[in-house]
C-alpha cells in the first residue's frame, strides 16, 4: 500500500515482527511495502481500514503484547517470504477513545460496578487504575503483561475458582467492521440463529473486526486487605491425598493457581514437596482494614511501544535466570531425570516463585509474575464433573499423563512444573472451556511447558521434544479436554497411529480438521457470525480460516486415534 497523504493516517512501518515467544518471525514482503500501523484514535483507525481494504487480498489484523503462539496475528514467513505486501497489522498500544474527549483509554462505567477500557491498555495499567478507584478484576492472570485485547480474543483464564475465563467477565465489545461502522455487541443484542452475539464476541480470535473498547465487570475492594493471599507446599503421594487436599484447599480459599513437579512425588519420604499451592481470598469484611494504597502504576503500553527497541509483553529475564534456561533446553534430553538436571530445574523453579508471590502478597496484588524467560506452551481445557472425588481425581489423572512419562529414562523430561487452575465452564462459542450448563461445570487447565532455541521454527523442535508433546495432547484429548486457543496444541495427526507426531510441528491440518468436527454446530454458527459481519475476509487470515473451514484431505494412512475425529 502506498503512503498517503492524508493526515488522518498514522505512519506506516515495515518492521520484521514476532511474538513474544519467538517461535513466528514475520518479515515484510519483498516489496517494501509498509504494512504496520499504529493509530492513536478512532479517525486514523478508520482511515488505515480504509486504505487496507482498498488493497485486493489484503488481511488486517491486531497486534497486542504478541504472547498468543498460534499465528493468529501473523503467519512465520521466514522460509517464503511474500514477494508483494498483503497482510497488515494495527498495534494498538497508544489508542484512545473514551471519555468526554475521546483521549481517555480507561473510564469508569458505564453502570456500577464497571470499567471500559480500550483494548491495547495492559492489565497491569487497569489493575491499577481498579485499585485507585477501590475496585479490583473478577479473576487475573499472573502477570500483568498483557493486553485486554488480546486475552479477551482467547481464552486466557485467571484462578478464581469460581470465575468462568477472563472474556467471560466482559459485558460489551466495541468493533470496527470492515465496512467502517462500530457496532456494540451485547448483552442487548439480538440473538442470531439461537445464539447470543456475545457468545461469539468474546472469544473472537479476531476474527469479527477490530475491538477497539471493551467493558468488564469488577468487584468492590473497598481496603487492600480485602485480598489476601499465601503458598502452601505440598507433599502428594497418590490420589487420594491429592483430591482430599483439594478439597480442603478449593473449598477454603476464592483463587488457587498450583505448580506440581512430578520428580519429586517419588521423593517426599526425604521431606521434598512436589507441589507449590498459590492462594488468595477475597474478604468482605477483612479484620485489618488497610485503605487501598495510591497507585504506582507501570509504565503503561504506549509508552513501552514507543521505545527503541520498543518493549511488549513479559519482560525477558536475564543473568542466572537466562543461564539457567539454557541449562534447561539441554536438560530435557538427557537419559535419565534422576541424573538431576530436569528435576533440579523443576524443584527449584519453587524457589523462584515463592518470593516473587510474597512480594506482590505484601501489597495486596496477584498479579505476581514480573518476568518470564521464552518458552513453548500447550494448555488443555478438561472438564470435570464436578470439584468433588471423581473431578478431583480426574484433575489427578491429567497431572500423571505427564508423570509416567517424564520420570522414565531415555524420555523427554519437563525442565519446568506443571501449572494448573480449575476453572468454572462457559458459554463462549470457541473457548476451550465451553459448555451446554456453565452454571454446574468445572474444568481442569493443565499448563506444559518446552523450552526450546530462541526464534527456532516450530517445524525444526527436536522430535523427541514434539514426541512428548504429542503423547501428552492424545491423552488429554481423550479424556475430553480442548485446547488453549493462545498456546500451541495439534502437536500430532488423528489420522495417523499413536506413537507418532506432527513432523510439521503443531497445528497440523488434520488436527485443526477435527477439532473443527468435534465443535461441530457452534462453529458453524460462529463462522456464519462471522461472515455476516467481515463478507469479504478482510480479518480472516489463513490460521483463522484453517480453525473454521472445511479443507480438502489427505487420504487417510491409518486408523484414527484418540477422541478427535478424522477429517472427513
Amino acid at each position: 500500500m502506498a503512503n498517503n497523504p492524508n493526515a488522518n493516517i498514522p505512519a506506516a512501518s515495515a518492521p520484521t515482527w514476532q511474538n513474544w515467544s519467538g517461535n513466528l518471525v514475520h518479515k515484510p514482503a519483498s516489496d517494501g511495502g509498509k504494512y504496520y500501523f499504529a493509530p492513536t484514535n478512532l479517525t486514523e483507525l478508520k482511515s488505515v481500514l480504509t486504505e487496507v481494504s482498498k488493497v485486493r487480498g489484503a488481511i488486517i489484523r491486531v497486534s497486542g503484547q504478541r504472547h498468543s503462539q498460534p499465528p493468529l496475528v501473523a503467519e512465520d514467513n521466514r522460509a517464503a517470504i511474500p514477494q508483494t505486501t498483503k497482510t497488515y497489522l494495527v498495534d494498538m498500544s497508544c489508542y484512545a477513545d473514551l471519555g468526554p474527549a475521546h483521549d481517555k483509554h480507561v473510564v469508569l462505567g458505564p453502570g456500577k460496578n464497571q470499567v471500559t477500557v480500550n483494548t491495547g491498555v495492559r492489565e497491569d495499567e487497569l489493575d491499577a487504575f481498579l485499585t485507585q478507584h477501590n475496585l479490583m478484576l473478577k479473576t487475573v492472570t499472573a502477570g500483568g503483561f498483557f493486553s485486554l485485547g488480546g486475552m479477551t480474543a482467547v481464552d486466557v483464564h485467571g484462578a478464581t475458582v469460581d470465575a468462568p475465563i477472563f472474556a467471560e467477565t466482559v459485558s460489551a465489545f466495541n468493533i470496527l467492521l470492515a465496512d467502517g461502522t462500530v457496532t456494540t455487541i451485547d448483552g442487548k443484542s439480538s440473538a442470531v440463529a439461537g445464539w447470543s452475539p456475545l457468545q461469539f464476541a468474546r472469544v473472537a480470535l479476531g476474527g469479527l473486526g477490530i475491538v477497539t473498547s471493551i467493558t468488564i465487570d469488577v468487584l468492590e475492594r473497598p481496603w487492600a486487605t480485602t485480598l489476601q493471599g499465601g503458598t502452601e507446599r505440598l507433599g502428594l503421594a497418590d490420589k487420594p491425598a491429592f483430591v482430599e487436599k483439594f478439597k480442603t484447599l478449593l473449598g477454603e480459599h476464592t483463587r488457587v493457581e498450583t505448580f506440581f513437579t512430578p520428580y519429586a512425588t517419588g521423593f517426599l519420604w526425604l521431606g521434598v514437596k512436589n507441589f507449590l499451592a498459590l492462594f488468595w481470598d477475597v474478604i468482605k469484611d477483612p479484620s485489618s482494614k488497610t485503605p487501598n494504597a495510591s497507585p504506582n502504576p507501570p509504565p503503561n503500553a504506549c509508552i513501552l511501544a514507543r521505545k527503541q527497541p520498543p518493549e511488549y509483553g513479559a519482560p525477558y529475564l536475564t543473568g542466572i535466570a537466562q543461564f539457567g534456561a539454557e541449562f534447561a533446553v539441554q536438560s530435557q534430553y538427557f537419559d535419565s531425570p534422576i541424573a538431576g538436571a530436569a528435576e533440579i530445574t523443576a524443584v527449584a523453579t519453587f524457589e523462584t516463585i515463592e518470593p516473587e508471590v510474597a512480594t506482590a502478597n505484601k501489597s495486596h496484588s496477584d498479579l505476581w509474575l514480573t518476568g518470564a524467560v521464552r518458552v513453548i506452551f500447550m494448555s488443555y481445557f478438561v472438564p470435570l464433573p464436578g470439584l468433588d472425588d471423581e473431578g478431583l481425581g480426574k484433575a489427578w489423572d491429567g497431572l500423571d499423563v505427564v508423570s509416567k512419562i517424564v520420570t522414565q529414562n531415555d524420555n523427554f523430561h519437563i525442565a519446568a512444573p506443571m501449572e494448573f487452575r480449575f476453572v468454572k465452564g462457559g458459554n463462549s462459542v470457541m473457548s476451550g472451556a465451553f459448555t451446554e450448563d456453565p452454571e454446574q461445570t468445572w474444568f481442569v487447565n493443565l499448563d506444559l511447558i518446552g523450552f526450546v532455541e530462541a526464534e527456532q521454527m516450530a517445524s525444526d523442535y527436536p522430535a523427541k521434544l514434539l514426541q512428548f508433546f504429542a503423547d501428552v495432547e492424545r491423552k488429554w484429548v481423550e479424556m475430553g479436554g480442548l485446547p488453549h486457543n493462545g498456546k500451541m496444541y495439534g502437536f500430532y495427526d488423528p489420522t495417523e497411529a499413536p506413537g507418532t507426531y506432527s513432523k510439521t510441528g503443531p497445528f497440523n491440518q488434520n488436527f485443526l480438521a477435527g477439532l473443527r468436527k468435534l465443535r461441530g454446530a457452534r462453529l458453524e454458527a460462529f463462522n456464519a457470525y462471522r461472515k455476516s459481519l467481515d463478507p469479504n475476509g478482510l480479518f480472516y487470515n489463513e490460521f483463522l480460516r484453517n480453525l473454521l473451514e472445511f479443507v480438502e484431505r489427505r487420504a487417510p494412512r491409518t486408523k484414527a486415534s484418540g477422541r478427535l475425529p478424522p477429517q472427513q
